[in-house]
């Protein structure tokens, strides 16, 4: 049981070090380019206030979805004991969770290049960076995604 829970968490850590190895591409992009004299769009304030609401929206709803994702397979992990099938879920969600963040990201790229704001870029940024670390994968949550609310330790069967 420890080695399939150290395996998936390792897997896991690495899809979303990827991610959010993509915010310091995001980063390197936005930083390498010059800031263009006349921005695209004029009007980005108003863009702005419509972008932040969409990440807003995006980020409070970001952890009701993950939980929704576990809930069925967290009930028939409580029937039929199967590992695999609930750490395939938990890897789902939190891929989908990790890419809901890297969306603010990409939001913020949107307006700089629409707006030629790089502030407004980092502080998108830094919101989707620190929601991927405060959701970073961690051995602990994933063993205790196994254990069936009263009983002392996992159960793991096999098929015959």
């Amino acid at each position: 049981m420890e080695q399939l829970v150290e395996r998936h968490t390792k897997r896991l850590q690495l899809v979303c070090a990827g991610m959010l190895a993509s915010l310091a591409v995001y980063g390197t992009l936005v930083f390498g380019l010059p800031v263009p004299v006349r921005p695209a769009l004029p009007q980005g304030e108003a863009l702005l206030w419509g972008f932040a609401f969409i990440a807003a929206v995006n980020l409070v709803t970001i952890m009701p979805v993950y939980r929704v994702m576990l809930a069925a397979p967290r009930r028939v992990y409580a029937v039929g004991h199967q590992p695999e099938r609930l750490l395939a879920a938990h890897f789902s969600a939190h891929v989908v969770a990790f890419a809901r963040l890297e969306a603010l990201a990409i939001l913020g790229l949107v307006l700089f290049f629409l707006s030629g704001r790089r502030n407004w870029f980092m502080i998108f940024t830094a919101v989707a960076a620190l929601g991927m670390l405060v959701l970073w994968p961690r051995r602990a949550k994933a063993a205790a995604l196994l254990e069936i609310p009263g009983r002392a330790e996992p159960v793991i069967t096999t098929p015959d």
